[in-house]
């Protein structure tokens, strides 16, 4: 079975990221504004938090410099000639060509290519049907082509429409007729391979990328695990929230953003941490040293935030919100491979005008 479809816009959320664009030749160029939307120190999220830093990175707002150069944030390395590799903030390969670090020390680099292979992985659906250009400005590929499930760009890596393959499947018991005259496609999707812990390690990287100095001190722990690429820390959950958007024709934009609690003795996480990329939004509690020490237990699923994402014209009134939604909360803390949560795509189409939508469905 082949399908191809375009967009699906997804749910509803608060917005914090207004990013906005004009259309500028046959391209949609991206910009950054900040005379929209919460800026740093506002409160946010009902004024229990207010937001500390947020980055964003687009096409046409040129590169974002993070850090100061000349010593790793990560393992204070000092050596100049020990940060000769270009280090991206936020992974390459899904999609972040503009948020660089200069604070990244080549070693530490090294160890984080890692995670971000893991991330890449573990949203690697997401990053097909969206048509993500990562590394070598090319579109991956989910699933091997002579597997039994395989998602690709149609037309190539650079192609617009998207292959949607099931091998020897019965069309039957994955293309049925819904009762408002939609033609309904479940598709399954490869089971790609990936180590949850690395992919969650991806995600505090980020996080302490942004991290303003003062308060580095009080994530010295967090970073000492991160620099160990093998460690076999007993953590019973690692709970990353998930959410997506316009799954099938991802934004190319990258935002990431630190809240912290307003009261320090509220009894919630000291940092949160969002990101978003293209068709995906993710979110943790960044654990600090200390900070968190007066709280109870914690439910795997409390923090809820839905992101979006605001796209406007310059030069009218016109905008599009790419909306996340309310998040699927995943553990990571596994230390061994597994499939990437994504286990189908339901794609929902009109026959008459080819308009549809594409529904990821988690394992």
């Amino acid at each position: 079975m082949t399908a191809c479809m375009q967009q699906a816009v997804l749910s509803r959320g608060c917005g914090l990221s207004e990013p906005r664009y004009r259309h500028q030749t046959n391209q949609t160029e991206l910009q950054d504004s900040m005379d929209k939307g919460p800026r740093i120190g506002d409160a946010v999220l009902g004024g229990r938090y207010s937001l500390l830093a947020q980055v964003k990175g687009s096409i046409g707002r040129g590169t974002v410099f993070l850090g100061i150069a000349g010593r790793c944030r990560y393992c204070g390395q000092t050596d100049r000639a020990r940060f000769r590799t270009v280090a991206h903030a936020f992974p390459e390969a899904l999609g972040n060509k503009w948020v660089i670090s200069r604070d990244e020390c080549d070693a530490c680099n090294q160890i984080f290519s890692k995670y971000d292979d893991a991330i890449a992985r573990a949203v690697s659906p997401f990053l097909t049907l969206g048509g993500v250009k990562g590394k070598s400005n090319k579109v991956r590929q989910t699933g091997r082509s002579e597997g039994d499930a395989v998602i690709s760009r149609r037309g190539g890596t650079d192609g617009h429409g998207i292959n949607m393959l099931a091998n020897n499947a019965d069309p039957a018991q994955h293309i049925t007729a819904t009762a408002d005259g939609l033609i309904r496609m479940t598709m399954p999707v490869p089971d790609v391979p990936f180590r949850p812990r690395r992919a969650y390690k991806a995600l505090v990287k980020m996080g302490i990328a942004l991290l303003p100095e003062e308060e580095l001190d009080h994530y010295t722990k967090l970073r000492a695990w991160l620099l160990d690429a093998d460690d076999v820390v007993d953590f019973p959950n690692l709970d990353v929230g998930m959410s997506f958007a316009s799954v099938g024709n991802a934004p190319p934009i990258a935002v990431g953003a630190l809240l912290r609690r307003t009261i320090p003795t509220d009894v919630v996480p000291h940092i949160l941490f969002i990101f978003s990329a293209g068709s995906i939004c993710m979110q943790i509690d960044l654990m600090s040293d200390h900070l968190e020490d007066h709280l109870p237990p914690v439910p795997t699923d409390s923090i809820n935030i839905e992101w979006s994402n605001v796209v406007y014209d310059p030069n009218g009134p016109e905008t599009i919100a790419f909306r996340y939604g309310k998040p699927v909360h995943l553990n990571w803390s596994s230390l061994e491979s597994e499939p990437q949560p994504v286990k189908a795509v339901i794609l929902d189409f009109n026959p008459q005008t080819c308009a549809g939508s594409l529904t990821p469905i988690f394992r």
